[in-house]
């Protein structure tokens, strides 16, 4: 994430929640559809431990916790996110939840192998330089439980090629970030020993998953 992006979203939570709930941009279409689908995907029963990856103000979260009944534990690196998440979470009575400020989320998770039955990120992933994705799945598996699954909904594209031909296509919508590729996530969910699958939603949006 470079220092603009940064600044904008961290320091402006409530603003990011009425940005992606509006679905504005290409980054945000069918944001609701995406987040609802991670959660179906993890196929989490309740009082299940989820651990939400990039929980931001805590909407992946409030899902498993309100629809599944989940015991969910939210990691970010912004302090005001984890700030505003606690608070929805407390007005909403979301339940079991609770969010922590960790500055490498997906490379340093504070918890034992195999602690959660499910791994969710959302909309977080593509802030990850590339050559730390391979290490941030591994990192993910490694607190799966067997059986438990990893889900990643994000803009991803199938290879550099189709990025490409995106930022062409849109360049008022789209810039270059740390996007995720399907040609190489499918190696890396491997690696980690992880089936995979992936879905599309919207012209940029995916969800990956796999269970281990």
């Amino acid at each position: 994430m470079d220092e603009r992006q940064k600044s904008w979203i961290w320091s402006d939570p409530g603003g990011y929640d009425r940005w992606t709930a509006a679905e504005a941009c290409i980054y945000y279409e069918r944001y609701n559809d995406l987040l609802d689908l991670v959660v179906v995907r993890c196929q989490v029963r309740v009082d299940d431990l989820v651990l939400d990856i990039g929980s931001g103000t805590g909407e992946l979260a409030r899902r498993f916790a309100l629809n599944r009944g989940c015991q969910v534990i939210g990691l970010d690196p912004s302090a005001g996110m984890v700030d505003e998440a606690r608070r929805k979470a407390c007005e909403g009575k979301w339940g079991d939840v609770s969010f922590r400020v960790v500055d490498a989320p997906f490379l340093e998770i504070p918890y034992a192998d195999g602690t959660f039955d499910a791994v969710g990120s959302t909309q977080a992933f593509h802030h990850l330089p590339e050559c730390h994705k391979p290490a941030a799945v591994r990192e993910m598996a490694r607190v799966l439980r067997g059986g438990g699954c990893l889900a990643i909904g994000d803009v991803i594209f199938h290879c550099r090629a189709d990025l490409k031909a995106a930022l062409a296509r849109w360049p008022e919508e789209l810039e270059e970030e740390h996007f995720a590729y399907l040609e190489t996530l499918q190696p890396m969910f491997r690696e980690a020993g992880l089936s995979i699958h992936a879905e599309q939603l919207s012209r940029a949006n995916w969800v990956v998953w796999g269970r281990k």
